[in-house]
């Protein structure tokens, strides 16, 4: 059973290094740095998903 839990372990490391060192270096929250509040953020998500001339 020793193999099994340093198995699980391993797979425990790829998972966290996967999801969130991944995440963190190659998607960053570009909402974030072009808007100052909640509002602004809300309002241009609302505009582009309602435009209808695509």
């Amino acid at each position: 059973m020793k193999i099994g839990k340093k198995l699980w372990l391993l797979i425990a490391i790829k998972l966290f290094i996967l999801f969130f060192i991944v995440k963190w270096l190659f998607f960053p929250d570009v909402l974030q740095t072009r808007f100052n509040s909640d509002a602004e953020r809300s309002a241009y998500i609302l505009k582009h998903l309602t435009n209808k001339e695509r």
